[in-house]
């Protein structure tokens, strides 16, 4: 049996998927539908039964204890990067991260954890993951904060699970977010944009090192994370236990990725117009996000290989955001 937390949203409803694309459906999804439509993320997948987040320790204490568990998929949590209620970030993100860690501990299950790159603030000191390099972080926001201080907290853990792994996911895009509202990807965003209008709206820069558009992003598919996230599970006992980035390793500009979803969506000529920041967001706006792999390829010892934008987002906008079918 394999549990996966936040089940029903973005990435970790992609990692049921990945379950039943290895044909497993012996899963249990731990999530929160509420009103919105986050439930069609799980309509065409296959799984056990569904477990409400408020529900699921007691669920645990009661079935999970006695059931054999291979592996728990933990992606449930806040992920609104303009969440601003901390107390709550640190009940949702930290405390019941670290339950459910000291959980598998206990019972020796192994636990792959959604990290995120937010922890690493503007980037001013890298985007390296190796352990030494953590503590070093600063994030820019509640949100990176509460997911900083629970990667802290694992890593001082003594009692762990026999094989664990935290992932730093950066700009990740693909089926399944239609959820999420104003906190989708910019490619999802970017489409019925370049549909209604012909053109494209982007953020000015602010600073003199970056030009118009040019700001960059390390965009990741969704589906490459799900294949990490299998390859911590199908791996386990062979990569050393840490926390991982996942992400492409190659920033890309917001000028390039537009023009992808451009040529995607079949629309020309390639407009382009530039608009003011809003300005409580111009303090924590990244200009350059870009996953260093070398620990995960050393340590983690996953080689697989990541999909570049022109293929990951030509898929995506073709096949599902204007395909009959957008969901996986």
């Amino acid at each position: 049996m394999f549990i996966v937390t936040g089940g029903a949203g973005f990435i970790g409803s992609t990692i049921v998927w990945k379950l039943n694309q290895q044909g497993i459906d012996d899963i249990i999804v731990v999530d929160r539908l509420g009103t919105d439509n986050k439930w069609a993320n799980l309509a065409k997948l296959k799984f056990r039964q569904i477990v409400h987040k408020d529900q699921f320790f007691e669920w645990l204490a009661a079935e999970g204890s006695r059931a054999m568990i291979d592996a728990v998929f933990h992606m449930g949590a806040s992920s609104s990067t303009t969440e601003m209620d901390a107390d709550y970030l640190v009940r949702n993100n930290i405390n019941f991260s670290l339950k459910l860690f000291e959980h598998c501990a206990a019972y020796e299950v192994p636990m792959i954890y959604a990290s995120s790159a937010s922890t690493y603030g503007e980037g001013e000191r890298g985007f390296k993951d190796e352990p030494t390099a953590i503590d070093l972080l600063r994030p820019m926001h509640p949100y990176g904060f509460s997911k900083q201080k629970f990667d802290q907290w694992v890593m001082m853990q003594k009692h762990t699970p026999p094989a664990w792994a935290g992932l730093k996911f950066f700009n990740v895009y693909g089926p399944q977010e239609y959820h999420k509202g104003k906190q989708t990807s910019v490619v999802y965003q970017f489409l019925p944009q370049i549909q209604a209008t012909g053109a494209l709206k982007l953020f000015r820069s602010y600073r003199p090192d970056y030009a118009h558009g040019e700001q960059k992003r390390d965009f990741v598919y969704a589906k490459d994370c799900a294949d990490v996230a299998w390859h911590f599970y199908a791996e386990r006992g062979r990569y050393r236990n840490g926390v991982y980035n996942v992400g492409t390793g190659k920033a890309r500009t917001f000028a390039d990725l537009a023009r992808v979803v451009f040529r995607a969506a079949k629309v020309a000529p390639e407009k382009l117009e530039f608009v003011d920041m809003p300005e409580a967001l111009k303090n924590q706006y990244q200009y350059f996000t870009e996953a260093s792999l070398a620990n995960l390829r050393e340590h983690g010892l996953y080689r697989g290989e990541f999909t570049g934008i022109e293929d990951g987002v030509g898929e995506y906008v073709q096949k599902y955001l204007l395909g009959e079918d957008k969901y996986l």
